[in-house]
């Protein structure tokens, strides 16, 4: 025991002065070697020159050209600092074309650094191709699923805030595209309004962009409720000019069912009860349905009576 105490004694004795030789010495290995020529492949970014105004690329470009550089390690380090680049004059070209990928086409060495490039690895070409640039704002179509816990309902529909999304691209792209959806994501035994944020679903083309990444929603639940209407007028629609048609009987009773809310805010004028004339043609006999539209969100049922008589008179 004494004698690895002493040795542990003798390790920390002049402690700072053997980690300044330590370092030293790596410091002469790294000059050293760092000065010696080495290759190395290094990933430099592509920019393009001269676009064509108002036109866009109708297919992604590779960002990065891997190109192997040869030098002394020190410079081949210090290039890892610097901006270079490869710099693709496409020349306000509107067609399709295949650039080849060469080595005059690097931007952004200093002059400082002896380094040389001696291959471009890949891509080795590429081909740009062109498309109008268009935008326009479409609709959000919802994919959230909404499950009232029972004895409950949805009111209405699904709000988003904003309403609608700009596309922007190429014009071959965005033409076809008539709304934008919403990630699927689900919520059950919903009982009250509900709100949040919701993410749009990405483009599948690269070079398609949407203005927004997510949007907000609100929706409504009440707890359903039934409630009696009677007396709804029966309207005749399309009647030939000079032609008078009386509805027998003139009137409708239903049953409504829907939100607790919704319910107690409407109003017999709400509802319309109509029979088009030009379909009576479609009926055996006198009776006739009439056409029922209710507010959204809610149904009808008890309908009295379920076929009315039309007498025309010229």
């Amino acid at each position: 025991m004494k004698t690895l105490g002493k040795y542990f004694k003798n390790l920390l004795t002049h402690y700072g002065v053997k980690s300044f030789c330590l370092l030293c010495g790596l410091f002469l290995w790294f000059y050293v070697t760092t000065d010696n020529d080495y290759s190395q492949s290094v990933f430099l970014p592509l920019k393009l020159l001269n676009q064509p105004r108002g036109w866009i690329l109708s297919q992604s470009l590779p960002q990065k050209v891997k190109v192997t550089f040869q030098g002394a390690g020190k410079d081949l380090i210090s290039l890892g600092f610097r901006d270079k680049r490869i710099e693709l004059d496409i020349e306000n070209s509107y067609q399709s074309k295949t650039f080849p990928i060469t080595m005059n086409m690097i931007a952004g060495l200093p002059p400082e650094l002896h380094v040389t490039p001696v291959e471009v690895v890949e891509p080795q070409s590429i081909t740009v191709k062109w498309d109008r640039y268009d935008q326009k704002s479409v609709p959000i179509q919802s994919r959230i699923v909404l499950i009232p816990r029972d004895g409950y309902t949805q009111v209405g529909r699904t709000v988003f805030k904003p309403d609608s999304v700009i596309v922007e691209g190429p014009e071959l792209l965005v033409r076809p595209v008539h709304y934008v959806e919403t990630e699927e994501i689900e919520f059950r035994n919903v009982i009250k309004t509900l709100k949040g944020d919701v993410k749009l679903k990405s483009p599948t083309e690269e070079t398609v962009h949407f203005n927004l990444d997510e949007v907000k929603f609100i929706t409504e639940f009440q707890r359903i409720g039934e409630d009696q209407f009677k007396d709804i007028p029966v309207q005749v629609t399309n009647v030939p000019a000079g032609w008078r048609i009386t509805v027998v009987p003139s009137t409708m009773d239903l049953k409504l069912q829907g939100g607790v809310g919704v319910l107690s805010d409407l109003k017999k004028e709400d509802i319309t009860a109509s029979i088009d004339f030009r379909t009576r043609s479609r009926y055996h006999g006198n009776r006739i349905p009439a056409n029922i539209i209710v507010p959204e969100g809610l149904t009808f049922s008890d309908v009295k009576p379920n076929s009315f008589e039309l007498i025309v008179e010229r």
